[in-house]
């Protein structure tokens, strides 16, 4: 009997959104520390020279996941609301999305340990904030407020819940939290309750 020899499958191509999933898989199973090329090839069942000639370094891989998970919920929640007429459609669409991205507790996490890594890193801190500044005037806009400072202290909020949520565990009160953040914003936009 002759022996059989079996063969690897050569890695396959991928494309920069296969890469940029499997950065994203690999930073919710191994955070930044094990977001490195190699373990993103792995995950992308690619080679590493696919993810250098997209991304090039460690560093693009995680500007550009750093814009998807950022910059692309927000584009994306922008487009899902401007076919919506009424202003207060519009602020139950945005407390619906507040409340889903909480539910995600990965997504919340992943967020986070690329903001500490971006806290320490010059240019990646300048890239959030532009993204942070574009998403809270994109909301802005989105919720019929032009006030910069109001579509900031938004955002500040969401992020501040998100992160008392996430140091405090399940002992934070967030329900009650973002109750309370609901009732501001209709407070301060005259709206009517969203849950009627």
């Amino acid at each position: 009997m002759e022996p059989t020899h079996h063969r690897l499958s050569p890695p396959r191509a991928a494309d920069g959104s296969a890469i940029l999933d499997a950065a994203h898989r690999v930073l919710l199973r191994a955070g930044t520390k094990g977001l490195t090329l190699t373990s993103v090839a792995r995950e992308a069942r690619t080679d590493v020279s696919a993810v250098t000639a997209r991304f090039g370094t460690r560093k693009g891989l995680i500007e550009a996941l750093l814009d998807r998970l950022y910059a692309d919920p927000a584009a994306g929640f922008a487009e899902a609301t401007a076919s919506l007429p009424a202003l207060d459609d519009r602020w139950r669409a945005y407390l619906q999305q507040v409340r889903r991205n909480h539910a995600d507790r990965e997504a919340t996490d992943a967020y986070f340990d690329l903001a500490a890594l971006a806290l320490r890193d010059p240019a990646l801190s300048a890239r959030l904030g532009r993204l942070n500044k574009a998403a809270a005037r994109m909301f802005g806009e989105v919720l019929g407020t032009d006030s910069a400072a109001l579509a900031e202290l938004l955002v500040a909020a969401v992020d501040g819940i998100e992160l008392r949520r996430a140091l405090a565990g399940d002992d934070y009160p967030a329900e009650e939290v973002l109750r309370l953040l609901e009732q501001m914003a209709l407070t301060e936009f005259h709206l009517r309750d969203p849950l009627t």
